[in-house]
This record gives structure tokens, C-alpha cells and sequence, in this order.
């Protein structure tokens, strides 16, 4: 989800976000957002707890604050990525550990199982 779909997603008007400075690591202008006397969240009011720097076309940059029922909501509303089947994950990890000399041993808790499995080398 880009910045101008999360802002349709949480029905903010980009209008009414405060310019922000350029985006860098940790601005120091972060806690005085979300510290102590946090400011409203963009979309209900309720105290912030996390703010980020969005650009919006036209506008720029501004402050996208968010409460934690708003920030929460966001973050469910991602696309999901697709699973990847484990014993995918755990041969690029062996292939890994094999190019490095290293011996691996996965054990995994089955729910299906009351048993453990184990895979890779020394399985």
C-alpha cells in the first residue's frame, strides 16, 4: 500500500497533514510527536503513537500520525506475501550453510505431529 492509498485507507484528507521536514533516519522532531504530549492521530484525534513522513503528490512531505487502533488497522490492511513452503526456506539454508562449511540441523515442532522432524544435514 503506497502513501496516498493508506491515506483513502484511513479517510485522511492529505490537505489537512502538517508540512514535514525531508525524510532521514531518527529526524529528532519523532519524539517531540510522539512523547510525552503526543499530537492527535491523523484520522481520529486520539493521542498518536507513531508518526512517519509521507510524500504527498502536490503537497510534499507531511507528518502522517497515527493512534495504535489506526496504526494496527494499516498493518492488517497490507497485502499479504504469499507463503513460502518451508522445506523451500529450509534447503536455501542448507545450500547457505554448505557453502559456508558449516553443518545445520533444523528441528521443527510439527502440530500435526506429536513427533519432531528434523531436516538438512545430520537429519
Amino acid at each position: 500500500m503506497d502513501d496516498v492509498q493508506l491515506l483513502a485507507f484511513l479517510d485522511v484528507d492529505p490537505a489537512d497533514l502538517k508540512p514535514a521536514p525531508p525524510p532521514r533516519p531518527r529526524p529528532p522532531e519523532l519524539w517531540d510527536r510522539i512523547g510525552l504530549n503526543p499530537v492527535q492521530c491523523s484520522a481520529c484525534g486520539n493521542p498518536a503513537w507513531t508518526t512517519r513522513i509521507i510524500t504527498v503528490p502536490g503537497l510534499g512531505y507531511r507528518w502522517l500520525d497515527q493512534c495504535r487502533d489506526h496504526a494496527m488497522a494499516a498493518i492488517a490492511a497490507r497485502p499479504k506475501r504469499p507463503p513460502v513452503p518451508v522445506e523451500d526456506t529450509l534447503s536455501v539454508l542448507q545450500a547457505v550453510a554448505e557453502e559456508s562449511g558449516l553443518r545445520m540441523r533444523v528441528i521443527a515442532s510439527n502440530t500435526d505431529d506429536a513427533g519432531l522432524r528434523s531436516w538438512g544435514n545430520g537429519g
